[in-house]
């Protein structure tokens, strides 16, 4: 009998042990739904996505489409693979062909939880991808190689997307080999032209076209960036997002995508939208790509405070301080005693100058609409009558964190030419601009930010704002993010807009030996970037109507913790 139930006590246990191994491998809540297919074979076969048009991301306008077919290589690391001759068969006498590759981990599973990524510089793929394009040497139409697509789309539909610098290692890895051994071979870039693609971008000696994918199915499983149900309205943001780009471009629709959709595309009227803002929206002149962003040499650095208070401006570190009006109270309010008041003190001005309708702060959802058609204009110019008169240098801040997709503030959720649009308008209001007044956009530095970027000519410095807590429902302030992560992931997305770095707001929440350590972590990152030329401390809790149930986090910092962050920084 006790033999019988130690049989069953065993059976038991390795009966949840399989189980326990079945939910981990395969029923992973955390693993996509195309992570259960766990066989990925290496194969070479037609792929499923539809070539449907070539344009050119300098006009949009809709160019010939040669005879081109198109291919997926996927890639494992378990199996040996060589292209062969029936391979080379399918390829056809003189069609251009893309080649889409995919390189994904183990053939029993895609190994979602390490990178396959990394194996791509590790040389892992090598020998296969040599096989491939050794064969295609001659080959007499053009090759395009798409490596690992739809990379910037959250989710992890696939294995090599979320990871900017390992995607864009092991493109160039791929791009470096095709050059050694096909250098005639084109590689394309190949996003899916989803928000913050550009971050992904590998850079250009190494891009000689761009695709995107319409209705690509790894888009279903992220939530926080809306779906637009008009074809025509979405495809214009995925363009819209590529206007620092000029290669040409070939627009795919995945095998889903409905064929009455696809048919809806109004090319021309794409073409008309590009027309009607060419002149700043989608200018050279206005989003030249620098090699490297302004730097500071010229620039001297400034600490400041947003300090409603009057704990820290004081000291003598703070040299600026922050104040946030509208321009529905502008006037009813008694900001030109304090914006002299500032000045006094001996302290240059930070002014976020936020959209909202009246002295009682309704909400007005039309508020960059009423910018627009002139509804606040009489308060514009005296706004711009009190500022032009400053003695003190005057950074300028108009509508902050405009790209995060909520609806915390009234300009945010908009289409990206209303507010830039507005933001020019705003900007370009004085006609005798005082070289004391600098001109500041001010994104919250999530992805995507640069789909609201309003132009050269209108921005003198990018501002972002830097919170410890990565999401509002951490309340342990142990799990705050460090300034570093996040300042280098912030300013990476800001690399193709060459102006010198703001920090408008930045904190920390905890208790006072956290804060500290964290500031002084802070300012290792601050003293070891050059394009970074402020940053101004939220002395205050946040607005508590933004958290809901949650309290709003205090980000305050004593007076000795403010003057140990002030003395750890050796910038001039």
């Amino acid at each position: 009998m006790k033999n019988l139930f130690r049989l069953f006590v065993i059976s038991s246990l390795l009966g949840l042990s399989c189980a326990a191994a079945v939910y981990f491998f395969w029923f992973k809540p955390n693993y996509p739904a195309y992570a259960k297919n766990f066989l990925v074979f290496n194969s070479f076969k037609p792929a499923p996505e539809k070539l449907l048009a070539r344009l050119s991301l300098e006009s949009w306008q809709k160019q010939d489409l040669p005879a081109v077919e198109h291919y997926r290589l996927r890639l494992n690391q378990t199996d040996d693979w060589q292209f062969n001759s029936e391979d080379i068969k399918s390829l056809g006498s003189t069609n251009s062909s893309i080649i889409t590759l995919e390189t994904w981990g183990s053939k029993y599973w895609p190994n979602y939880r390490s990178n396959p990524l990394d194996w791509v510089p590790a040389a892992t793929y090598d020998a296969k991808l040599s096989s491939l394009l050794l064969a295609l040497q001659k080959h007499p139409g053009t090759i395009y190689l798409r490596p690992n697509p739809e990379m910037e789309v959250p989710g992890r539909f696939y294995p090599w997307q979320e990871y900017p610098s390992k995607y864009i290692t092991a493109f160039q890895h791929i791009a470096q080999l095709a050059d050694s051994l096909l250098p005639q071979a084109q590689m394309i870039w190949a996003p899916a032209g989803y928000p913050g693609c550009e971050e992904f971008y590998p850079g250009d000696q190494w891009v000689d076209a761009i695709s995107i994918s319409l209705q690509a199915p790894s888009e279903n499983i992220p939530k926080a960036y809306p779906q637009y149900d008009d074809i025509n309205y979405d495809l214009y943001r995925r363009l819209h997002r590529l206007r620092f780009f000029s290669q040409n471009l070939f627009l795919f629709a995945s095998a889903d995508a409905a064929p009455e959709t696809v048919a809806a595309i109004d090319y021309s009227a794409l073409a008309k939208h590009h027309e009607k803002y060419a002149a700043y929206g989608y200018s050279s002149t206005y989003f030249n790509r620098p090699a490297a962003a302004e730097q500071s040499d010229t620039l001297p650095f400034r600490i400041g405070v947003y300090d409603p208070n009057l704990e820290l401006v004081k000291d003598s570190a703070a040299r600026l301080e922050h104040f946030f009006i509208s321009l529905g109270d502008f006037g009813n309010l008694n900001f030109e005693a304090e914006f002299w008041a500032a000045q006094k003190r001996g302290h240059d001005l930070i002014i976020t100058l936020e959209t909202i309708e009246d002295s009682l702060n309704v909400r007005d959802d039309n508020c960059l609409e009423n910018l627009l058609s002139g509804k606040y204009d009489l308060r514009l110019k005296a706004f711009y009558q009190l500022i032009n008169q400053s003695q003190r240098t005057v950074y300028l801040r108009f509508s902050q964190e405009m790209e995060i997709p909520i609806f915390r503030y009234p300009w945010q959720s908009k289409d990206p030419f209303l507010y830039i649009d507005a933001y020019r308008y705003f900007m370009l209001f004085s006609d005798s601009l005082s070289p004391k007044i600098k001109r500041v956009w001010g994104p919250a530095g999530d992805r995507g930010s640069l789909e609201w970027y309003p132009g050269n000519d209108v921005v003198d410095y990018i501002s972002f704002a830097i919170y410890g807590l990565p999401d509002k429902n951490i309340v342990d302030p142990t799990k705050q993010e460090a300034f570093a992560a996040i300042y280098h992931r912030k300013s990476w997305r800001m690399r193709f807009a060459p102006k010198p770095i703001f920090i408008a707001e930045f904190g920390v929440k905890g208790p006072e030996d956290y804060q500290k350590n964290w500031l002084l972590k802070a300012t290792e990152t601050i003293n070891n970037s050059p394009e970074l030329v402020g940053i101004n401390y939220f002395n205050s809790p946040d607005v508590p109507q933004a958290w809901g149930d949650i309290e709003a986090p205090n980000w305050s910092i004593s007076p000795a913790t403010f003057r140990a962050f002030a003395d750890a920084i050796e910038r001039d």
